[in-house]
């Protein structure tokens, strides 16, 4: 399956917070984080529609939104970042998520940085797959108290 990748516009903002939220609840106990009253806040959420280094975009399959993928310039690392990425569980493992993180890498042809938290291990594992076509290095660091992991690459 190769969804197609759409640019989520701010009518569907809403749709894609309601996503976020399901996203962050899967990652929040290896991040060490509580939500409050139910929510995980995400400081940079609405800058995805209002900072021209930003996209936000929609994993689409058969009319249906099965993910999301926030991507960013990052100037500090002079490459691009994939911020988040989430497919929802029932899209998991159908080759979906693995063609969505590569048709985004493609649409932004350079250097790349994809980090996870090291105790993701599905994740790291994940991101092996999607950057092996194009090489990469790895690197170990904490940040914020929490290990990570990050892939540095090159698309051409």
């Amino acid at each position: 399956m190769s969804p197609e990748i759409v640019a989520v516009p701010s009518s569907g903002k809403s749709d894609l917070w309601t996503m976020f939220q399901l996203y962050a609840a899967e990652l929040a106990p290896m991040a060490g984080i509580t939500p409050a009253d139910g929510v995980i806040p995400y400081p940079y959420f609405d800058e995805y529609w209002q900072d021209a280094m930003r996209w936000p975009f929609w994993a689409m399959a058969e009319g249906a939104r099965i993910g999301f993928a926030l991507v960013r310039l990052a100037p500090e690392h002079d490459a691009m970042q994939m911020a988040e990425f989430f497919i929802l569980p029932a899209h998991r493992r159908s080759g979906g998520g693995l063609n969505f993180a590569r048709g985004l890498l493609m649409r932004f042809p350079g250097p790349w940085k994809i980090r996870q938290i090291l105790a993701n291990t599905g994740a790291t594992a994940f991101w092996r797959r999607v950057a092996e076509p194009y090489g990469y290095t790895e690197e170990t660091f904490p940040q914020n108290g929490i290990d990570r992991i990050e892939q540095t690459l090159i698309v051409v």
